[in-house]
């Protein structure tokens, strides 16, 4: 939404007793039921947009319960506690006691893998991920690292390297194997090269992520009807028509990870170092590895993502797996098609040739 948007409610004065994080869960309630009494309520003859409105304002609210996102409430530019009350924040109007809140999203993906207890803690998936980026850069860019690790290249990177070593991943190369190759962050010592062990880790690796694209891919673009488009919508109708491909679709693939029971965060993870999302980082890797920002930036999308409610989730998800395998039957025909024309087309020859 554009900064300047905003919603304006008339409330009656019993929320006046209360703070402002119950002030938001009574106007953006999370059931049904109240949600469907307030909606009731709406003039659409003075705005017909006024349900898209809300709808946006109910994600927001859902995804703060969800810890998907923190919610930063403020009254103009001084921030406003959850608890603070609501009759202290009042402006006095000619009408009637006014209050003016903004609200604003931090997505927090390492905070909802910990809540949902996809993880055991933060620092237990911080260090996989390093890990995993640090194996990343020295295999597909063959950056050098020299071991023992770099002073200068901070605690998480020789963590990682550390990790690796152990897990029997990589190995300081052998003396004779030494080329002299520049290293990073220091100049001395023997680099690590990947071990066997670790290109078979790195070949597993692929093959799972490339399950995960087979499986799942299609549901990048699912579009059904009805769908509110491009921005939010407040729920996909069970039973409709469901449509793969279209360019016009939205993103469900976390939506089926979860619905197929799979955990989303390693899911994501894989994808994006599948995809090269972290070449763009290839200058600075060593200082953002370190930091906790490269890693939220790279699991945004299992947070900020579109969500759709379990039954309607549940059709789509029967429609994609009668699409994939449609899909994989039209590519068998097409195969044997092919296999057909080889076989004639040779055959012919064969003759022609006698």
């Amino acid at each position: 939404m554009s900064p300047d948007d905003s919603l304006v409610v008339e409330l009656p004065n019993e929320f006046l007793a209360g703070s402002v994080s119950q002030l938001l869960d009574g106007v953006f309630p999370a059931d049904e039921e109240s949600r469907s009494l307030i909606t009731e309520r709406f003039d659409l003859r003075v705005n017909p947009d006024l349900t898209d409105i809300y709808a946006v304002f109910l994600a927001v609210c859902d995804e703060w319960r969800d810890w998907r996102c923190a919610l930063s409430v403020s009254t103009g530019r001084e921030p406003v506690a959850p608890d603070a009350p609501v009759a202290e924040l009042l402006l006095q109007t000619e009408d009637a006691p006014a209050l003016q809140l903004r609200l604003e999203q931090e997505y927090r993906a390492l905070e909802y893998a910990e809540r949902h207890g996809f993880w055991a803690s933060r620092g237990e998936l911080l260090g996989w991920m390093r890990s995993l980026t640090a194996l990343y850069f020295i295999d597909k860019h063959e950056v050098t690292l020299a071991s023992p690790p770099p002073l200068s290249g901070g605690p998480a990177l020789a963590q990682a390297l550390h990790d690796l070593e152990t897990q029997g991943l990589i190995a300081p190369e052998e003396p004779d194997a030494v080329v002299g190759a520049p290293f990073v962050g220091a100049h001395e010592g023997r680099p690590y090269v990947i071990t066997a062990e670790g290109r078979r880790f790195i070949a597993g690796l692929l093959t799972e992520t490339e399950s995960y694209i087979d499986q799942y891919d299609h549901y990048q673009d699912t579009l059904s009807d009805p769908l509110s488009l491009p921005t939010h919508w407040g729920g996909i109708q069970g039973g409709a028509a469901v449509e793969f491909g279209t360019g016009r679709g939205v993103d469900l693939r976390v939506e089926a990870f979860l619905a197929e029971g799979l955990e989303p965060v390693r899911t994501v993870f894989l994808l994006r170092l599948y995809d090269g999302t972290l070449d763009s980082r290839l200058r600075d890797w060593t200082e953002a590895i370190e930091t906790e920002a490269l890693f939220e930036g790279l699991l945004e999308p299992v947070v900020n993502r579109h969500s759709a409610p379990p039954e309607s989730l549940a059709a789509i998800i029967e429609d994609g797996h009668a699409w994939l395998e449609a899909q994989r039957e039209q590519a068998r025909r097409e195969q044997e098609d092919r296999e057909l024309l080889r076989r004639a087309g040779g055959g012919a020859q064969q003759q022609h040739s006698e």
